[in-house]
């Protein structure tokens, strides 16, 4: 079966529709099918998605007329990840290929054959659609997550009385400029701390970050785009980050978080987070009292810091991809 995704990724847009469709790519390349990327990013996919899948380069983010050719031509099943692939354009590719949709919200209506929503929120949301109803895979059971992730999600945490390691990941472009900020918040804490550099951080805004780090008395270790970073995130006892497809990772994995929206699509994330008490949710630009604050707060509450560490594996298992798969093979 050969599928073709359309996704579109890098430091301007952000990386999130690559990372989740990659795990979805992962799956399907292990089952021995074939997965070709449309995409208007196709040196981001290289950079960002498994070793395995092809990239079919196309002229514009949202015009469907070349998808769809492509799709008419290639495609066994259809992929779609993209905020700009709206209504209309999924009616074009549905015409000439079974469809999978991921989204996040309902900012468009559905005219898909399956609709994916991965997130706590998405069985709560109303939903526009377009012709017959869609197969509906809602909720954390239909996660994407990186494979790398899935394995550390299937070994128990480690648990320190005190935190000893933190780590900082604030997005693969860190477009809210937010790395500095948490980084001095971690001032005077006696802690080690990974601070991970994306692969879209301009090299100026890594430059700041890396002198920022000196001026701190935390053991702060700055990284960029590390090939171990589930391992990272795995061995921490506590994470800052956005409230994006990382926060899923990072339950997964049991890991207590400091989460902070930095775009408008991150809302509905960190309010479902709010909601089953799974993290500390900071407002968007929070100071660095803020932030310093709630890292005090996992230092002095072990009980807090447990509860959230297993409510997050046990609302997890990192199997999504696995049930996608499942449902794209038998619509071909």
């Amino acid at each position: 079966m050969h599928v073709v995704i359309r996704a579109d990724g890098g430091p301007e847009i952000g990386y999130g529709h690559l990372v989740r469709t990659g795990a979805l790519g992962s799956e399907l390349l292990d089952r021995g099918h074939d997965v070709t990327y449309a995409t208007t990013t196709p040196e981001h996919v290289r950079e960002v998605c498994p070793a395995g899948v092809n990239t079919e380069t196309v002229p514009s983010r949202d015009a469907p007329s070349p998808v769809r050719d492509f799709v008419r031509d290639h495609a066994d099943v259809t992929v779609t990840d993209s905020y700009l692939v709206d209504g209309a354009y999924q009616q074009q590719l549905r015409d000439v290929s079974p469809l999978v949709v991921i989204a996040d919200d309902t900012r468009h209506a559905i005219a898909a054959d399956v609709l994916v929503n991965g997130n706590f929120y998405a069985a709560d949301l109303k939903y526009e659609v377009i012709g017959p109803q869609p197969e509906w895979c809602l909720g954390p059971d239909y996660l994407l997550l990186r494979s790398a992730i899935t394995d550390y999600a299937s070994k128990d945490p480690s648990w320190r009385e005190t935190p000893t390691r933190a780590i900082v990941t604030m997005g693969g472009s860190d477009i809210a400029d937010m790395t500095p900020i948490v980084m001095q918040a971690f001032d005077e804490f006696d802690i080690q701390v990974d601070t991970i550099v994306g692969p879209g951080v301009p090299p100026k805004q890594k430059e700041l970050i890396e002198e920022t780090a000196t001026s701190i008395s935390a053991d702060i270790r700055v990284t960029r785009d590390p090939n171990d970073l589930p391992e990272r995130m795995f061995q921490a006892d506590f994470a800052v980050t956005t409230a994006s497809t990382t926060t899923y990772e990072l339950l997964a994995l049991g890991i207590p978080m400091i989460s902070v929206p930095v775009i408008e699509n991150q809302e509905l994330i960190a309010e479902s987070l709010r909601a089953r008490n799974l993290a500390t949710v900071l407002d968007r630009n929070p100071k660095k009292e803020e932030i310093s604050c709630a890292i005090s707060r996992y230092f002095a509450e072990n009980t807090l810091r447990k509860d959230r560490r297993d409510r997050g594996c046990d609302l997890i298992d990192g199997q999504g991809a696995t049930r996608i798969v499942d449902v794209i093979v038998n619509m071909s």
